[in-house]
């Protein structure tokens, strides 16, 4: 890391925006200092007194002011005696975006599209507190939190979509990662959203309050209010590099990501530049568990490479590649060592010792996955689950549930399959396989918060349901009724009780995990001392995969066996 420190009669840094291999700096002072790839400052550029927010417009710069009704070109001439003013209008300006198009003005009662010449296209009312510019749209937050989608060409209101934070919206942040989508800031949240369908399509969480937000087509990086700078995968919201931004205590307030660099601005006086190469982390030596099943002392474990290892008591006795290379998203060791294996696409079955595979190809993409000793289930982004026979190989019916995409299946013993979804109510929906019809819909999570993995006990008189509201429902799926409710420091990503239906192993989106108790008196969680976990699956013990490649048992998880007459432990038919 290149620092710049500069000497303290320059402000905070309230903006950053990137042009060509360096940074323009607004200070709190208005001045707009200009500087290299390596963060320092090579020249400065005089602001109107009080400017927190400058764009390149032309070849100058637009300038917004707290409390000023317009914008203010940086190179504006005297009319007459008054300074020359842009978007003069009747009031406050709360944020602007420039495009080819033209420039979008939020104020506090208007949403404005004005043409680079000055003169106003539409407007809309309300009240506004940011906007961005993607093709054909002008996407502006409102005070109330309602994300609205506008037409750029008449200013037609095209969709709305409202979130729910404890934040105010006017600490949201907004930004454009390309055509296709925006991200916002809720908080500790980040929310990847679709602009042709208006839907949320992703959810991550930072570490903290994120106070600053910028993206591209490669990345998402939030700076937060205690200094860390972390990057995400725009594509798939996967984590990047986490690091410290060098501002101390008071946070990042600005960030710019330039082609080679990532800029960073806080209440200090200074600009940090961090290489690109610094958002990524290393490749790891294997790949990562992506899949794990496990049944009394086998264990299943998948990785991102659709490499498969099956071992018994700690040896390995089989290991293959199935589905073509493509990741296995989903295990599952069934009667008789039945395993299969699922990827998006693909499904194969296979008994020990593994060799011969029954391959099924997948109608549609699989977002979910799972099945039993006949049948595999495969949720799909549609909202629906397709039910195929894995002797015949054929699709046998769909089931046609929701809105939003399957993120979730548990098939329990006996008729019932339950689906969670990541519609935004966090639906939940217990089916009757056999009679192909709902039994119960439930919405056991915050609203605006999706279902992000399911679990039941061996005898499924209780289902588990993982959230990205960072909270566990306990639900009775006879009855159809929420049991109770816990909640954990992160999202989970991966449940899994043990063989007597009293304890639930977790793993969250950090990679830490947790061990859930259910007792008379209510559930408690205690942590797991684990890092870099992936998935869990419990057999005779509780069975962690990590993100290195390694698949651990965890020691003291085994279930108490059953005492017979003469004292020893009894054994299970077949042990």
């Amino acid at each position: 890391m290149t620092t710049s420190r500069e000497t303290r009669r320059h402000a905070s840094r309230v903006a950053l925006v990137a042009r060509g291999e360096g940074v323009a700096a607004v200070d709190g002072d208005g001045a707009l200092g200009i500087h290299d790839a390596e963060g320092k400052r090579t020249s400065a550029l005089p602001l109107p007194s009080g400017t927190v927010q400058a764009l390149p417009f032309a070849d100058a710069w637009l300038c917004r002011v707290p409390g000023a009704t317009y914008l203010a070109p940086s190179n504006a001439k005297p009319v007459r005696g008054k300074p020359s003013v842009f978007a003069d209008g009747g009031s406050d300006v709360q944020a602007f975006a420039v495009a080819v198009d033209g420039v979008a003005v939020a104020r506090t009662e208007s949403l404005e599209l004005w043409t680079h010449a000055g003169k106003l296209r539409w407007t809309v009312p309300g009240s506004w507190v940011a906007v961005t510019i993607v093709t054909g749209h002008v996407i502006a937050l409102a005070d109330d939190g309602s994300l609205v989608f506008t037409a750029m060409r008449d200013g037609a209101t095209l969709g709305t979509l409202r979130l729910a934070s404890t934040e105010p919206a006017t600490e949201w942040r907004l930004a454009c990662i390309d055509a296709a989508r925006v991200v916002l800031a809720l908080g500790d949240w980040l929310v990847w959203i679709d602009v042709a369908t208006k839907k949320t399509i992703r959810r991550v969480r930072a570490r903290d309050k994120v106070t600053a937000l910028a993206s591209d087509a490669a990345w998402v990086v939030a700076g937060t209010d205690t200094g860390w700078v972390q990057a995400f995968a725009s594509e798939s919201g996967e984590p990047g590099g986490s690091f410290e931004g060098g501002h101390g205590d008071g946070g990042v307030t600005a960030l710019a990501l330039g082609k080679k660099t990532l800029f960073t601005g806080g209440h200090e006086p200074v600009v940090n530049a961090w290489p690109r190469a610094k958002l990524e982390i290393a490749k790891r030596v294997a790949s990562p568990v992506t899949a794990l099943a496990s049944r009394g002392d086998l264990i299943a474990a998948g990785d991102g490479t659709g490499h498969v290892r099956v071992l018994r008591n700690g040896a390995e006795v089989a290991s293959r590649t199935v589905g073509n290379a493509q990741a296995l998203t989903s295990l599952v060791l069934a009667r008789g060592d039945l395993l299969v294996t699922a990827t998006s696409r693909l499904v194969t079955s296979s008994e020990a010792p593994w060799e011969t595979l029954r391959p099924l190809a997948l109608r549609a993409e699989a977002t979910a996955f799972a099945a039993d000793e006949d049948y595999a289930f495969a949720g799909t982004d549609s909202g629906s689950v397709d039910v195929y026979d894995l002797a015949e190989a054929t699709h046998v019916t769909s089931y046609a549930l929701s809105d939003g995409d399957v993120t979730a299946l548990a098939r329990l013993p006996g008729r019932v399959l339950v689906v969670g979804t990541g519609a935004l109510d966090g639906r939940v929906f217990v089916v009757d396989v056999t009679e192909a019809k709902v039994l119960h819909r439930m919405e056991p999570h915050d609203e605006a918060f999706g279902v992000t993995c399911l679990a039941h006990d061996p005898r499924g008189r209780i289902v588990a349901s993982g959230a990205d509201d960072g909270s566990i429902a306990l639900i009775d799926p006879v009855k159809g009724k929420v049991l109770a409710r816990l909640r954990v420091r992160e999202t989970p990503t991966a449940l899994a009780f043990d063989s007597e239906g009293r304890r639930i192993a977790c793993v969250f989106a950090d990679g830490t995990a947790g061990l859930v108790k259910l007792g008379p008196r209510g559930a408690t969680i205690e942590d797991i001392a684990l890092t870099g976990a992936t998935r869990v699956a419990w057999g005779d013990d509780a069975v962690f995969g990590f993100a290195d490649g390694r698949v651990e048992r965890l020691p003291g998880t085994a279930s108490p066996q059953p005492v017979s007459r003469n004292g020893r432990g009894a054994r299970s038919p077949g042990a």
